[in-house]
């Protein structure tokens, strides 16, 4: 027997199904794993236009090789080059020789698709598509949506903000409506340049563009133009009701959800239309890194300060960080930069077992006789059902005796089982610990039974796909170093906190402009942008966080090299060394 099979005779396959998983999203709206956060404006493109999920789109059927068994595999660069150049309607002239065909699919790589593992090669499987147009949302890629793991749902959902109902619904008087057309959503306003509708505005062939008045396109939007058109019309919607709609849910860490809402709805709302595409797409990357970083991190806070009191707080800090503003130049900044990280991620590791401690006492309060028919609603805010959760685990509420009496016979029946098989003779050894409360004997011994790859190792892969490391537009520098402990040599990741030059741009341009529609720009002052990046991200520059000892010289150079770096990009001017006089103004004007 395998330790899930020996689990599901305890529990009942029908529990272990709900719990062996990574998810909770009442608490954190997304799945923990791998994606990819320069796939995620065309999915958002296609979910504000049409106000669903996407499902079948026809680029590998347009652009594939025929197969002689089952699904064609991806197409290359190579594929799709030869494809646009055999359309006769005239989109593309010129382009004759091996070279003029090389030279197209390097403009393809640069602006509009990218392969596997980021390869250059012109015969590898294209994987991603950006979103320099619009239309590039009618391209299905990644293949199954699903594999952006309901990141585009949930920043849909957070730019649409509205406060009823479980899914979407199309419209409504927000400042991101979704299947409103391309006019009142700002996202699509900004992207869908020549765009508009005829005919049935839900039909998959409603959207046109207008080729007569696209002579103002760059190169990258033309590029994307011309792969839809290929394509015929936008993908099919997702099949099944579940499927297809939106889930309007938010995280419980509200105030870096508010922050990362009012970070993208301010930048793309003021900077759509002011900056060329090359520059606003690689700082809206950035700032979505930021964001989700600061979600996941404030997610570890929240439910850790909920385990404790059984209550979350009701004043959310974010978890410090320490930036080496350096950028790994100075290697003492680096150094403490990577240890305030690395005490980061050691907090951070406990997040799926507190994600499974919810996943329990939902799991038990759902199915109690007198609980499960007055819950508190779980979308779009689930505040209240943790609240009530976090009462039955400290034992404040009516039924808490019940409900972890139950639970602690589940432990006591999972841990003969596993002793008898000769299975996890530590886990059997933690599931008696009865000074231990039973919901977290429970949850601890799940996700040490399901295995690191699957639970710790899906909330790093998730956290590095939003510190983005050692690219251009990342949150953090990763190095792999040699350490040993005890005599035994290992090898470990250290990751630092920098600010890539797009991400300094991102910040400083979103924070010239207040939180809300049509305000002007307001006067920022360095001593105020270091307050904000502290109390919005938890990024720590000119002071220690929390825990760590960082020197006051090595604080001022730290401050020294961030001005330095500001100066460099245009960012900030100041005469002299008073601290009012030093403030940050734009490099892109605003109409």
């Amino acid at each position: 027997m395998t330790v899930k099979t020996i689990v599901e005779d305890v529990l009942t396959p029908a529990r272990v199904r709900d719990l062996w998983t990574a998810n909770y999203f009442p608490a954190l709206p997304f799945t923990p794993q791998h994606f990819e956060i320069g796939s995620l404006l065309p999915a958002m493109l296609y979910m504000a236009r049409w106000g669903h999920r996407r499902g079948k789109g026809r680029f590998v059927e347009t652009f594939g090789r025929p197969a002689a068994q089952g699904s064609p595999p991806p197409p290359s660069l190579a594929d799709v080059t030869e494809r646009l150049l055999a359309d006769l309607s005239g989109r593309f002239e010129g382009f004759t020789g091996d070279r003029d065909k090389a030279i197209l699919a390097d403009l393809l790589l640069t602006y509009c698709l990218e392969n596997k593992d980021h390869k250059l090669d012109h015969h590898q499987p294209v994987q991603r598509a950006f979103a320099s147009h619009y239309l590039a949302s009618w391209l299905d890629l990644p293949t199954a949506v699903i594999h952006l793991r309901g990141v585009p749902e949930l920043l849909t959902a957070l730019l649409a903000w509205q406060d009823r109902g479980d899914t979407l619904a199309p419209g409504g008087r927000t400042r991101f409506p979704v299947a409103a057309g391309f006019a009142e959503n700002p996202l699509l306003r900004q992207f869908a340049r020549h765009m508009t509708i005829q005919g049935p505005a839900a039909s998959q062939a409603a959207d046109h563009f207008l080729e007569p008045q696209a002579d103002d396109l760059g190169v990258d939007e033309l590029l994307a133009v011309r792969l839809a058109l290929s394509c015929g019309r936008a993908p099919d919607a997702a099949k099944g009701g579940d499927a297809r709609a939106i889930a309007n849910r938010w995280p419980i860490a509200k105030a870096a959800a508010k922050h990362l809402r009012g970070d993208l709805a301010t930048f793309i709302e003021v900077y759509g239309a002011a900056m060329p595409r090359q520059a606003l797409q690689p700082m809206l990357e950035a700032g979505i890194g930021l964001g989700m970083t600061n979600l996941l991190l404030s997610t570890t806070v929240c439910l850790s300060a909920w385990e404790r009191s059984g209550a979350l707080p009701r004043e959310q800090k974010p978890m410090p960080l320490f930036a080496d503003c350096s950028h790994g130049v100075d290697g003492k900044l680096r150094n403490a930069s990577e240890a305030a990280t690395s005490e980061a991620l050691a907090r951070y590791e406990r997040l799926p077992t507190l994600m499974m401690l919810a996943r329990v006492l939902d799991d038990r309060v759902s199915h109690h006789r007198k609980l499960r028919n007055d819950l508190p609603s779980r979308q779009p805010d689930a505040t209240d059902l943790l609240e009530l959760l976090g009462q039955v685990y400290r034992e404040r509420h009516p039924q808490s005796d019940s409900i972890l009496g139950t639970l602690d016979e589940d432990c006591t029946r999972l841990a003969e089982a596993l002793q008898d098989a000769g299975e996890a003779p530590e886990v059997v050894q933690s599931l008696g610990n009865e000074r231990i409360n039973a919901a977290l004997r429970l949850a601890e011994a799940l996700v040490e039974l399901i295995g690191y790859k699957l639970q710790g190792g899906y909330y790093v892969s998730t956290l590095d796909c939003s510190l983005m490391p050692n690219r251009p537009n990342g949150l953090a520098c990763k190095r792999r170093v040699q350490r040993s402990e005890g005599g035994v040599r290992r090898t470990v990741d250290l990751r630092s906190i920098v600010f890539s030059n797009a991400l300094l741009d991102f910040l400083v341009h979103r924070h010239l402009r207040k939180d809300a529609t049509g305000r002007a720009p307001r006067v920022l002052t360095l001593r105020q942008f270091l307050d904000i990046l502290r109390e919005h991200y938890g990024l720590h520059v000119d002071r220690e966080p929390e825990g760590l000892s960082v020197p006051q010289d090595l604080l001022r150079a730290n401050k020294q090299w961030l001005e330095r770096r500001l100066r460099d990009l245009g960012l900030l001017v100041g005469v002299n060394d008073a601290e009012s006089l030093k403030q940050l103004r734009p490099r892109f004007t605003v109409a």
